[in-house]
């Protein structure tokens, strides 16, 4: 296993070893991620699928001062459904929108 992992190294793809990985690792825009994401998630989920996905999101970004935007990023991709849904369910987890 450990020479796949050389030889995939020698070919040019970037391999990480971390005990911590997380998206900060990632270079790039994050809100055009999440967007993206939420898009996708959006299109093939019912509300409480949508909801799973996006709470983690809406979480962290509570953490992040707000500056990805992604409770209003959520609201605005969701359908009616996933809407009411993501709405009731960050009322009643009291997480921070604002």
């Amino acid at each position: 296993m450990l020479h796949d992992l050389i030889f995939k190294m020698e070919d040019g793809h970037e391999i990480v070893f971390a005990d911590e990985y997380g998206t900060w690792m990632i270079t790039g825009d994050e809100k055009r991620f999440v967007n993206c994401y939420l898009t996708s998630l959006s299109m093939i989920s019912s509300p409480e699928e949508y909801t799973v996905g996006a709470i983690p999101l809406i979480k962290r970004d509570s953490y992040e001062s707000f500056s990805k935007k992604v409770y209003s990023t959520a609201i605005k991709i969701g359908n009616k459904d996933q809407k009411i849904h993501l709405k009731k369910e960050v009322e009643k987890q009291k997480i921070r929108t604002k």
